[in-house]
């Protein structure tokens, strides 16, 4: 068993892989070689093309993230951002697909599509219920391999296969803790310990190997242009405001990210404690009250949490182990295409990760 393949994995806390066995041929994320689409129970939100409280906003996406579409949106729209509702964060390098929500009320008449720079929306029709995150099924994912090398067919077919069969740890991948500046976790860690002193280096000061020149320079002259977007909200707010605000524009993902990591540690203690099969349950989230206390005490002592700050990481209930469905698997012309399903909640990237181990290049 290989431990730590991918480079990123250290800072991720994603420690453990089924084999060492790999794709041969690098994979580069980008909007060419890696697309998602978004899966939505419209049913259950009873969808009608003409009639509903909420309308449903169809958006394609390429090289942004969904939280910026989604403030751009609003302003050409003219409502605060907090009036569209969004099931998922899709990968920023990726060309996705997926869907907002809007009240009906808070949109003109004659609203049928809207275009921006890399990304289009189109209203599809309307929905009766309000959505939420049960609303998301899951997603749909497509992956391009140029250049693929004799057997990375077979060798794909053999891992798949593997994977099917014994499943993955439910790890949160890479995305959740960023790519450029791997740090969401460590902001939202600071969040909790109440030290924004340090908050503020790690958000504003410390740049990283994969981020852009310039804005690690725009870090360095600590002036903030309007891509840099949620640093230039926190200098810019009032003193002492800064931190909610950053805190409520991201939907508290930091803390989330921070919750995310310590669950990824958890998979580790367990797999390290007793094997693959102690993931085949349903584990609780760091916040969980006693039942989460038991099995993350001495990773809470480690990281010098609280004990009376840690329901603020949040209570939900996780499948230790995950498997892809509706695998497709298409080689020719040295290109080789791997399709595959995800319920909501899980990576595409912990899929890829077991793939290409190292061969995976995120930036």
């Amino acid at each position: 068993m290989t431990y730590y393949p991918h480079p990123l994995d250290y800072v991720a806390g994603l420690k453990h892989v089924l084999t060492h066995r790999k794709i041969n041929t690098e994979l580069k994320i980008t909007p060419d070689t890696f697309t998602v689409e978004e899966v939505v129970n419209f049913q259950e939100l009873g969808f009608n093309r003409e009639k509903g409280e909420y309308a449903v906003l169809r958006v394609t996406k390429r090289s942004m993230d969904t939280l910026r579409v989604k403030r751009l949106l609003a302003k050409q729209i003219g409502i605060p951002d907090s009036n569209i509702i969004h099931l998922g964060l899709k990968d920023k390098e990726s060309t996705s697909t997926q869907f907002f929500f809007v009240k009906k009320t808070l949109v003109s008449n004659d609203l049928k599509e809207i275009c921006g720079e890399n990304y289009a929306t189109l209203l599809i029709g309307f929905a009766r219920a309000k959505p939420t995150r049960k609303s998301l099924v899951g997603n749909r994912f497509k992956i391009t391999l140029e250049g693929s090398r004799p057997g990375d067919y077979s060798i794909a077919e053999d891992l798949l296969r593997l994977i099917v069969a014994s499943g993955l740890p439910s790890y949160y991948g890479y995305q959740r803790f960023g790519v450029e500046r791997p740090i969401s976790h460590l902001l939202g860690k600071q969040i909790l310990l109440g030290r924004e002193d340090r908050f503020s280096i790690f958000f504003l000061r410390e740049h990283y190997p994969w981020e852009k020149m310039n804005s690690a320079v725009a870090r360095i002259k600590g002036s903030f242009p309007g891509r840099l977007f949620y640093e230039k909200l926190y200098v810019e707010s009032p003193l002492s405001k800064g931190l909610e605000l950053v805190q409520k524009s991201t939907s508290r993902i930091l803390v989330e990210a921070y919750a995310s990591y310590l669950y990824n540690l958890l998979l580790n203690k367990l797999v390290d404690t007793c094997g693959w099969g102690c993931l085949n349950r349903v584990l609780p989230a760091p916040g969980c009250g006693e039942e989460g206390s038991t099995l993350y005490t001495d990773l809470f002592e480690k990281e010098g949490l609280s004990p009376d700050r840690i329901s603020e990481l949040g209570c939900w209930w996780r499948t230790g182990l995950f498997k892809p469905s509706n695998i497709s698997l298409k080689h020719a012309n040295n290109l080789l295409e791997i399709g595959f399903f995800l319920k909501q909640g899980f990576y595409a990237s912990i899929v890829l990760r077991e793939l290409f181990k190292e061969n995976l290049v995120l930036k």
